[in-house]
């Protein structure tokens, strides 16, 4: 059971509609089922149909966290040692709190209620879904950090973009980033500003696929240095923005493939640790999803791409 209190100046407003805005992964089935089911309260009262709340209301939710978070019924683990487990994070679920205090499990949550020692080393967007990699104790942990400083960490992505028309089949390109703090969206500029303290980045992508009838293509894309929102921000620069993204995308492209979450997959790790490290015995292991996990998300059947 979760307890939510309607926030200061939030007047004559939908239960329903704020329960859901509360709550975006919730299936709107599941809580109307709720609903008939007299699962919600408000104000101590039990309710079977939507009324209005108004600021400081209390709503009581009697859904269980798997349904209310949309959160995996089971963790999927893709590949596992005596050093690492690597994790698969479905689309909609948070990495990490970040340090924040937040009433949403994470996967980190979910892992260490089975592994307690297991500590995230990187993180995936929300709406990203692929590969998470874990260390289990905190000498791994700063092997993998270190690997992926020093590059001996390829991180390959899965996305599907809009517009099928690409200048070229597959490209670098370097490019220099700008993430704004307080909105958290990130610009990309061709050239450096030396007034600003714009990151370099380099990007590569090459394309697997594209479809014409519906002006989209499906990109491999291997990013050299980690920024935030990179591969979507640069996506976006080059007017390949991935299908689905609410903050780099176009919404009428978004609207037209009824996809309205980002549709990039970390889909492969390359590891290539020196023979110093304890994780030389990765080196030039090749940790792979599934294509099971990505392809055909909008209904077009194609060979698999990693094979590209």
């Amino acid at each position: 059971m979760k307890t939510i209190i309607v926030e200061k100046n939030k007047n004559n407003i939908s239960a329903i509609n704020y329960i859901l805005d509360k709550f975006p992964n919730l299936p709107k089935a599941s809580l109307f089922k709720a609903l008939r089911n007299k699962d919600i309260k408000v104000n101590g009262k039990r309710i079977n149909k939507d009324v209005i709340v108004n600021e400081n209301d209390k709503i009581d939710i009697y859904i269980s966290d798997i349904v209310l978070f949309n959160l995996p019924k089971k963790i999927e683990y893709i590949y596992d040692d005596e050093n690492i487990a690597i994790v698969y994070k479905p689309q909609g679920i948070l990495s990490n709190n970040e340090g924040k205090d937040i009433i949403e499990p994470t996967l980190d949550d979910l892992v260490k209620k089975e592994h307690p020692e297991y500590i995230i080393c990187h993180r995936l967007d929300r709406n990203t879904s692929g590969l998470l990699i874990f260390a289990k104790n905190d000498d791994i942990n700063q092997e993998i950090q270190s690997g992926f400083k020093n590059n001996c960490i390829t991180k390959e992505y899965i996305s599907y973009v809009s517009n099928c028309n690409f200048s070229k089949n597959e490209d670098t390109i370097t490019n220099y980033i700008d993430i704004n703090k307080k909105s958290g969206i990130a610009k990309i500029y061709d050239e450096n500003n030396n007034k600003r303290n714009f990151k370099k980045i380099t990007t590569s992508y090459k394309v697997l696929y594209t479809s014409k009838k519906r002006n989209y293509g499906i990109v491999k894309v291997l990013i050299h240095n980690g920024k935030t929102h990179q591969i979507r921000s640069v996506l976006s620069h080059i007017n390949h923005p991935i299908i689905g993204d609410p903050k780099y995308g176009k919404n009428e492209i978004n609207k037209a493939f009824k996809k309205y979450k980002q549709l990039l997959f970390a889909v492969r790790y390359k590891f290539n640790f020196n023979e110093n490290s304890k994780l030389y015995y990765l080196k030039n292991k090749d940790i792979l999803l599934d294509d099971n996990y990505y392809k055909n998300y909008i209904g077009d059947i194609y060979e698999k791409v990693t094979k590209c």
